[in-house]
């Protein structure tokens, strides 16, 4: 019987420990803002208000400000929280060998989705692919020389081609740039297009 009750005491108080805080906090700043900012306005006023109407007004702009700095801090709280959060765990992930590169690996196809467009996607392109007289679209990911340009004498290009439905997964492979076929559709386009199986076709520009 006895451990309940102390089981079911330090429920209540881990209940109850945040609302009573939380209304000693309010009621603080309620004081100090009465105090710091709402009389010292009234008294620069020039207009002279009614007594009851003077409290009421008093009320209002006292319970605005205090939540308005309340709902400041915690955005302020929450954005630092998340970020340090984030920053922690992509640094526990980059000391873990394998994980750290398939990490940024995903990171990298993230941004592209998500991101600006800086994006490691520079633009879509159609290729005959896997052979002649199949036409597939691909992502150009890279356009800077590699070593392969000079064991073909070809400028190359480093293409991604998808596999429907899911764009984060496909194949890499080079294609010379002269095989590629610009297609005028954005990015945001083409992942529209991956995701639908096809079925989300642009429509045609003007």
């Amino acid at each position: 019987m006895a451990k309940k009750f102390r089981h079911y005491l330090g429920s209540g108080l881990l209940v109850l420990a945040p609302l009573f805080f939380t209304v000693l906090v309010i009621g603080y700043l309620i004081r100090l803002t009465d105090h710091f900012v709402v009389n010292p306005v009234f008294r620069v006023l020039p207009i002279e208000f009614e007594a009851g109407f003077k409290i009421f007004l008093t009320k209002i702009v006292i319970a605005l400000l205090v939540l308005f700095f309340v709902a400041a801090v915690g955005a302020a709280a929450e954005r630092f929280i998340f970020r340090n959060l984030v920053s922690g765990f992509e640094a526990f992930l980059s000391g873990i060998p394998i994980f750290n590169r398939v990490y940024a690996s995903i990171k990298e196809i993230a941004q592209a989705f998500f991101g600006d467009k800086s994006g490691v996607f520079k633009s879509v392109v159609f290729l005959e692919y896997p052979r002649k007289g199949l036409w597939a679209m691909g992502f150009v990911t890279q356009e800077k020389k590699w070593a392969l340009h000079d064991l073909i004498q070809k400028d190359v290009v480093s293409v991604f081609v998808p596999s429907p439905p899911n764009p984060a997964t496909g194949f890499f492979i080079f294609v010379p740039r002269e095989e590629l076929i610009e297609s005028g559709v954005t990015v945001e386009e083409g992942i529209r297009l991956v995701i639908s199986g096809g079925a989300a076709v642009p429509a045609p520009r003007a």
